[in-house]
């Protein structure tokens, strides 16, 4: 595993991308699962940010995630809304549930976070079992970013707290394409350090060739891309490319 969100990097989490928060993919998901009926599965869900206005549409959402904390701060923000949807602490490479999804989404590139092509394609395979026949995945890959330098330090104030985010080191390696980052997570009262957290961030980059034939190796069929939450194809520029592809 090449990522792990504990208490302090799941509040910067929150206090950055609160519930709500969207890049585009809350708008382009809503949209894409209207009319779906069934139930609809988001791995690594985190703290709810895109499965809360998804089930506040009226959709039948469920999340797994491998974070506890991640998926502790969700019920609370979940329930503070009286939604109480199903969540799984389970690794998205792992959970299996066949035939129970009409649609798996994945937003904000977090299929990235496996570590590596055989966690990719198995949690893919699995994704295909979880579809009902005519089921759809809808999953966000991040364009390539090799560059290594490190991000400017990063805070936020809330009450008599301060979170501070520290990018530490940041290495791409050319064997195994896979960006991998440092990060340190401190929060402070009245000047005091009262926490600290060192996140290892590995990210497994992926061309659109080679993740299409991913899916395509994985069993699904009906492959297309598009570009930053629209209709376009990807270009040059393109940030973010969104594959949509079935389950027969």
């Amino acid at each position: 595993m090449g990522w792990n969100y504990g208490p302090l990097s799941t509040e910067v989490y929150n206090l950055d991308k609160p519930i709500g928060h969207s890049f585009g993919d809350v708008e382009y998901y809503r949209r894409q699962l209207g009319g779906i009926e069934g139930s609809v599965l988001e791995p690594a869900v985190g703290t709810g940010r895109v499965l809360v206005p998804l089930l506040e549409s009226g959709l039948r959402v469920e999340g797994c995630d491998t974070s506890a904390d991640m998926l502790a701060l969700c019920r609370a923000e979940c329930a503070s809304r009286d939604l109480a949807p199903v969540l799984h602490h389970a690794d998205m490479a792992d959970f299996l549930r066949p035939g129970a999804y009409s649609a798996v989404i994945i937003p904000a590139g977090s299929i990235v976070l496996l570590d590596g092509r055989e966690a990719t394609a198995r949690a893919l395979a699995n994704f295909h079992q979880n579809l009902e026949p005519g089921g759809c995945l809808l999953i966000d890959v991040p364009a390539p970013d090799m560059a290594t330098d490190a991000a400017p330090m990063r805070y936020w104030r809330r009450d008599d707290y301060v979170w501070t985010l520290q990018t530490l080191r940041v290495e791409y390696d050319r064997a195994t394409n896979q960006r991998t980052e440092w990060l340190r997570y401190d929060k402070w009262h009245d000047g005091a350090l009262v926490g600290s957290e060192l996140q290892l961030f590995r990210l497994q980059l992926w061309s659109i060739a080679e993740f299409r034939q991913l899916l395509v190796d994985a069993g699904f069929t009906d492959v297309t891309v598009t570009a930053d939450y629209g209709d376009a194809a990807p270009g040059p520029s393109s940030d973010n490319w969104t594959f949509r592809a079935l389950r027969h």
